[in-house]
């Protein structure tokens, strides 16, 4: 199949970048003041005190949470990206490129995010303490699996990834045969599912490993999302027509919604079907005028160093802003400042890891018969 030419999908890359931005936005403001307690315990250090600021107050529209959104779009994004990948490679190719995508970057920017919660509990004079099955699962991205806390308060969108991706391989040649077929069915086969489960039935013992059920369904109940991006996929490369696409997208969306009530994060219900409906919408129009698009160094920018900025952002930005305001500093500039050295980390990481790693990547994908051809925008940056 001839990939579509880069100009074509350069909405999504572009998307890419507000995505991270709206996710940082949500945290800075949003975060860092309405979950004290989790953000001090994170950071090793106390919690800050007084009213949030106004600016945080007053910055979100109502039903909007730009957290939810910007990961709504991310997730759009990798399931309309990855079957370019999955088109083109045999699985064991997709597999290596996938592995070399996300792991050597995550655990690069891991490192940088513990070692500043270190230099935090220093300064702050705490203890500073990760235990090391906590910090094993968390590397392997089963920290859901294994009731560990996250290292990063971001990482769980990671591990939807990697069991998108897993999924995406198996189900592939289901859907080039049948593609609305297969993708609805999966997801009212995972709604079945989470439906039937006993009340209370969650552990379940493999080997050593305890394996959470009710935990697991957080991170497979996104897993028909990210499938809608995979249906505008298929609408680009003309295999299901664009009323197909449109009937579909708002069945999976559907049964994903209703896979909220059967999830821990039933509490979420109506803001997820508010945000992953405005991200939908988002997207779609994006993608109705995608050949509108032109550079944009500004969210080009963004895009490039989206993955290694969502992951660093967090605990770095939390631990900057908690010593600048408490020295003084008002919000805004303690938040911009922070932004600033976020960015700085990820653009480091970007240009030390990130790059290899994925050029790496890219000389496996390629048959050594068969020329190199123009790839299309690599999968999902960075997840919220």
């Amino acid at each position: 199949m001839t990939l579509p030419a880069q100009g074509k999908i350069a909405f999504a890359n572009q998307l890419r970048g507000l995505a991270v931005l709206l996710v940082i936005v949500s945290h800075y403001a949003g975060t860092y003041w309405n979950a004290r307690e989790l953000v001090s315990l994170f950071i090793f250090a106390p919690p800050i005190e007084g009213p949030a600021s106004m600016v945080s107050r007053f910055i979100t529209p109502p039903t909007v949470n730009y957290g939810p959104f910007g990961v709504a779009i991310f997730f759009l994004i990798s399931g309309f990206v990855i079957p370019f990948s999955l088109e083109k490679l045999g699985a064991a190719r997709f597999l290596a490129a996938r592995l070399l995508r996300i792991y050597p970057t995550y655990w690069a920017a891991s490192a940088a995010v513990i070692f500043v919660a270190w230099l935090s509990s220093k300064y702050w004079g705490q203890a500073f303490h990760i235990e090391t099955g906590r910090l094993i699962a968390n590397m392997l991205l089963v920290q859901i699996q294994t009731g560990q806390l996250s290292t990063d308060l971001v990482n769980w969108t990671l591990a939807v990834e990697v069991k998108f991706y897993l999924v995406a391989m198996l189900l592939w040649p289901l859907i080039r045969r049948r593609p609305v077929l297969t993708i609805v069915s999966f997801s009212l086969a995972l709604l079945a599912y989470m439906s039937c489960i006993p009340r209370g039935w969650n552990i379940v013992a493999m080997g050593t490993l305890q394996v959470g059920l009710t935990s697991t369904n957080t991170e497979l109940l996104f897993l028909p999302f990210l499938f809608i991006g995979t249906l505008f996929h298929l609408e680009l490369t003309k295999k299901i027509s664009p009323k197909v696409l449109v009937g579909s997208a708002l069945v999976v969306l559907a049964i994903f919604l209703s896979m909220w009530k059967k999830t821990p994060w039933y509490a979420q219900s109506a803001s997820a079907a508010a945000n992953y409906s405005y991200a939908l919408a988002l997207f779609a129009i994006c993608y109705a005028f995608r050949g509108r698009f032109r550079a944009n160094r500004f969210l080009d920018f963004f895009a490039d160093i989206s993955y290694p900025l969502y992951i660093v952002h967090s605990l770095i930005g939390y631990a900057c802003m908690r010593v600048l305001m408490a020295n003084g500093a008002g919000f805004v500039p303690a938040a911009l400042l922070a932004l600033g050295v976020a960015i700085a980390v990820a653009y480091l990481i970007h240009r030390t890891v990130e790059l290899p790693t994925v050029a790496l990547g890219k000389r496996l994908r390629r048959p050594a018969s068969t020329p190199a051809r123009p790839m299309a925008t690599d999968g999902m940056k960075a997840g919220a």
